[in-house]
């Protein structure tokens, strides 16, 4: 039962989401800080390293690292959590699309997975509080709380309610990337705030005051990639179940407006994906690795779920689109990795 019941909570969707969380603070926040010290040293000109400087104490991220565990166990427990609450009531839907992977009510019994949507939601609204109060944020123990009750009032109700339920994902989706913005970015500007010193090996300093509004941009452009990728994916989903969404009488995008609207919609969301992406590696990322790495690999994967979604007529083929289009998500997520490398 334990298994199933780790089945249930989507373990690759919960790595993916520790992953961003991760990639957010080390590649966008320590990232930036490390661009920050490239550019540093190209323009003081004596050909130092950066293994030979002496960086101020505290230099990289501002969340102390037990916090931040902390934050992204109660967003990964309260996703778990969700996961397990919205199979819990869809348990007719999925015995109509996919009646070989239903679990509730056979392997994992009803009132057990009850509980356990419970219980990790109460410890993950706990740590998230923990968190946020330790942080001196106390407001942003709102978003685990927020969490919790929009994936009920989700998988309870407005999962079957034309575009809001689509819309409510999209936005939990979105909180993941933005939440590491809202503890760290705020951090780093108290750190900044009596500028640290970078002593060079020659004896000079240079005072750091660095300005966040670039690392903003690299936050919100996550967070709004993470919510219209997100309400694509919800549209894959919503073609592909909708045999079984009919069946119990919800109001999503293929059933009320038919499969053509669905696939028109989005189409022009990946579309806006593709024309946002194209335009930061015009305006913000011109170097060549930026250029192979989103055009090939984050585009041609959105591309390619494009094409699929087009042509998918069974639901097979609407899962493979889905599955092309969490790869550019994926993708997209990776990309954080390499920004201090960036010029």
């Amino acid at each position: 039962m334990m298994k199933d019941l780790i089945t249930l909570s989507r373990p690759v969707n919960l790595l993916i989401i520790a992953a961003t969380m991760v990639v957010m603070r080390e590649g966008v926040v320590g990232g930036y800080l490390e661009r920050g010290l490239g550019q540093l040293l190209i323009e003081d000109g004596h050909g130092f390293t950066r293994s030979e400087l002496v960086l101020p104490e505290g230099f990289g991220p501002q969340l102390p690292i037990h916090l931040f565990i902390l934050l992204v166990l109660s967003t990964v427990l309260i996703a778990a959590a969700g996961n397990i609450i919205n199979d819990y009531f869809d348990t007719r839907i999925d015995r109509i699309n996919k009646p070989g992977e239903v679990i509730v009510g056979r392997t994992v019994k009803r009132r057990v997975a009850m509980t356990t949507h419970v219980v990790l939601s109460g410890i993950g609204l706990v740590l998230g509080t923990f968190v946020a109060w330790r942080s001196g944020q106390l407001k942003w123990a709102l978003i685990p709380a927020f969490a919790i009750g929009a994936l009920w009032s989700y998988s309870t109700y407005y999962k079957r309610q034309l575009i809001i339920g689509n819309g409510l994902v999209a936005t939990l989706t979105a909180l993941v990337p933005l939440t590491v913005g809202l503890y760290e970015i705020p951090a780093l500007q108290r750190w900044l705030s009596d500028p640290p010193i970078i002593t060079m090996p020659n004896g000079e300093q240079y005072l750091m005051e660095a300005s966040v509004r670039e690392l903003w941009y690299f936050i919100l452009i996550y967070t709004a990639f993470a919510f219209v990728s997100t309400l694509v994916r919800e549209l894959q989903k919503d073609m592909a179940d909708v045999r079984g969404d009919e069946a119990e009488g919800c109001h999503t995008v293929p059933i009320v407006w038919g499969m053509k609207w669905a696939r028109g919609m989005t189409m022009a969301y990946i579309g806006l994906l593709i024309i946002g992406l194209l335009a930061i590696r015009m305006y913000l990322l011109r170097d060549p690795f930026s250029y192979w790495y989103i055009g090939i690999g984050v585009i041609g994967a959105l591309l390619l779920s494009a094409g699929f979604t087009y042509q998918a007529q069974q639901r097979s083929e609407h899962v493979r689109a889905g599955q092309l289009m969490k790869l550019a998500m994926v993708l997209a997520i990776g990309f954080a990795v390499f920004i201090r490398t960036l010029p």
